[in-house]
């Protein structure tokens, strides 16, 4: 069997939308932020406390070892994940 092949594509990313209260943020993952659709030069760092918060209500967990970001449903938020990058272990810990 042949090895699979990875296309990779150049271009613009197209970010995730999360809501949070009335707001609606782009969720940039490299980047670390929550960038407010309305105003884009507003934005909340994921490190912040705010950030945090709103990581756990939308949830955006992170790898520890990897730093990796990634959106996982709240219906995975009792079992534990494998980071796509490094394979480390992820726990979700979402707050209602």
């Amino acid at each position: 069997m042949t090895g699979a092949r990875q296309q990779v594509v150049e271009g613009p990313r197209v970010l995730p939308v999360v809501q949070y209260g009335p707001a609606r943020y782009f969720a940039d993952l490299l980047l670390g932020q929550f960038r407010d659709i309305e105003n884009q030069h507003s934005f909340v760092d994921f490190d912040s406390e705010q950030g945090r918060l709103m990581c756990r209500r939308t949830g955006i967990v992170w790898c520890g070892e990897c730093g990796m970001a990634v959106i996982i449903s709240k219906a995975f938020e009792q079992q534990t994940l494998r980071c796509m990058q490094c394979m480390d272990w992820i726990v979700p810990s979402f707050t209602q």
